[in-house]
């Protein structure tokens, strides 16, 4: 029999029933800034737990809960006397002030390791409720590094209010203490270098943060206008929610806040702040509002292109961010474990997270052992080849849990699955979602509303999230039920239940149709922009055995 909240030490109010939040009792205690923040969100239907702040969680259903998963290292910090008088010339020579140095209990240390030698650096030191959990070190060279193991967070997190400037770098963060806006903050490792392709641990600060975060109603992104930081701004109001977001525009030849404090002043800087604008979401928007994205596509096209894995595929359609991709096929035809294989095939070019909703594939347990097949090449159980081995199986475990996340609400609507999904944005930062299949959705079709409408409202919501949130979207749907004598030919998109819509609306349709027991012919049913493939069909080799696709030759 497994234990209760209450043996745990958690403290929920009576009848109450879903998700809840409520305080920790394995950290809240010691938080001197902040001991009654409701850091640990509790689902009372399904009997887990799990802190936002100190990483504890377990279940009910066991009596051993999983302590903190990261022991963080604490730097030895201690007050200094002064800083040497280069380094505070240096400062003034950036438009940062003694005062402002002294807040933020700036140091100096002359003999710092870094991989090309010992040398002075300038310490920046990150600190969460009063107390330094971190440490950056500065060199004249503009070398970086941080303490080994320490945790990752917001620089200036104490600062953190309502309105929340989000810069790059710690000099911007001065910059803006020293025009009075203390209520700012940098990112605790920069940008992502252009062209990374998984950059998803920049954004590890979300989570230790998250607790803080959820303060805020206004974030203003002030990070740096350069390639890099355009990436970091765009991913940022991802994951914060476009509409929370406003976005800054620097004068010319100035790349950063301290940039515009050194050559243009205070006033300046603030009135840098003072017209930020809004993200571009729905509704009217004017050329000026999307200025910055025109200048975006001129200089790197329509957006990064994402192969399936298999290179027949690959010559038809690629994956792209902010598109609605309608699949369907036949009943055991292989539709979803099609999908499945080709989001492993993106998770382990790429590192994608994804979202999964997949109510055929329930309990997920079934679809974890699906996808640790796929992975590994083998069969979960003995059959006709070995089963997997445990070290695969962990091995396995591990990927798939740090590359998919289930989505399964209590009541399972469309918006219930975008929200959990928006959820998951902010989280982990996932760049796909998969809803799998439309009919097993709750219906809420009004009276009033044919079928045809419905859909039309189904599929725009759905592709407008999309959009909004620059995530890849699969759609399953079933087509009609034919008479075996058409199953001979691979449906197409007008062939699913109940509009037309499901081809009209489509960026991307795909048709998946098993033509015997081992191979697969993938169509393209559907492609709106050349760029992303064209109309055809690849053939793929299928492994029942162990779920895999393989190219043909």
């Amino acid at each position: 029999m497994g234990a209760t909240f209450k043996e745990h030490g958690i403290d929920i109010m009576q009848g109450a029933t879903g998700q809840v939040k409520t305080i920790c009792p394995q950290c809240s205690h010691n938080r001197e800034k902040h001991p009654h923040d409701q850091c640990l969100s509790v689902n009372i239907d399904e009997g887990v737990f799990s802190c936002h702040h100190c990483g504890w969680s377990g279940s009910v259903h066991t009596r051993e809960a999983r302590q903190p998963t990261k022991e963080y290292s604490r730097p030895d910090w201690k007050p200094a006397n002064g800083l040497p008088e280069k380094v505070i010339e240096y400062f003034k020579g950036r438009g940062i002030s003694q005062v402002t140095l002294k807040r933020n209990d700036i140091q100096y240390k002359e003999d710092v390791w870094f991989p090309a030698g010992n040398t002075g650096a300038i310490c920046f030191p990150f600190k969460r409720d009063g107390k330094t959990v971190n440490i950056k070190y500065r060199s004249a060279d503009k070398q970086f590094r941080q303490v080994k193991g320490a945790e990752k967070i917001l620089y200036g997190l104490d600062n953190i209010d309502s309105t929340l400037i989000i810069c790059e770098g710690e000099m911007d963060k001065l910059s803006f203490d020293e025009i009075g806006y203390s209520f700012s903050v940098s990112v605790p490792d920069g940008a992502p270098s252009p062209g990374t392709k998984n950059y998803d641990s920049k954004f590890s600060f979300l989570n230790t943060c998250s607790v803080e975060l959820e303060k805020v109603k206004e974030f203003i992104i002030a990070v740096d206008s350069d390639p890099a930081g355009q990436t970091l701004e765009i991913e940022l109001a991802r994951r914060l929610g476009f509409e929370k977001c406003l976005r800054v525009t620097y004068p010319d030849g100035c790349k950063d806040a301290n940039d515009v404090l050194v050559k243009h002043g205070k006033d300046a800087l603030k009135a840098v702040i003072g017209d930020a604008k809004p993200f571009p979401i729905a509704g009217v928007i004017t050329t000026s509002e999307l200025s910055i994205d025109l200048h975006d596509l001129y200089h790197n096209g329509y957006g990064s292109l994402f192969n399936t894995g298999w290179t027949s595929l690959d010559k038809l359609y690629k994956v792209r961010q902010g598109e609605m991709n309608i699949v369907t096929g036949y009943p055991g035809h292989g539709k979803s474990e099609f999908i499945d294989a080709m989001l492993l095939n993106i998770a382990k070019q790429y590192g994608w997270q994804f979202g999964v909703c997949s109510l055929e594939n329930l309990p997920y347990t079934r679809h974890v052992a699906k996808y640790a097949q796929k992975y590994v090449g083998k069969p979960f159980f003995d059959g006709p080849t070995k089963r997997m081995s445990e070290d695969e199986l962990i091995e396995a475990e591990k990927f798939i849990g740090d590359h998919f996340h289930f989505i399964l609400p209590e009541v399972v609507t469309l918006d219930n699955i975008l929200d959990l999904a928006k959820s998951l944005i902010y989280r982990n930062g996932i760049r796909g979602l998969v809803i799998d299949p439309y009919n097993m959705i709750t219906n809420e079709r009004k009276n009033g509303i044919s079928e045809t409408e419905y859909i039309a409202q189904f599929l725009s919501k759905a592709r407008l999230f999309a959009r909004n949130n620059n995530i890849a979207l699969w759609i399953v749907a079933h087509p009609s039920k034919p008479a075996k004598e058409f199953q001979k030919t691979p449906p197409t998109v007008y062939d699913i239940s109940g509009s037309a819509h499901w081809a009209n609306m489509a960026d991307n349709a795909i048709s998946v149709f098993r033509n015997d027991a081992e191979n697969t012919e993938i169509h393209i049913k559907k492609i709106r922009f050349q760029e992303v493939g064209t109309i055809g069909s690849a053939e793929l080799s299928y492994n029942p055995t162990s779920g895999e696709y393989k190219e043909m030759f």
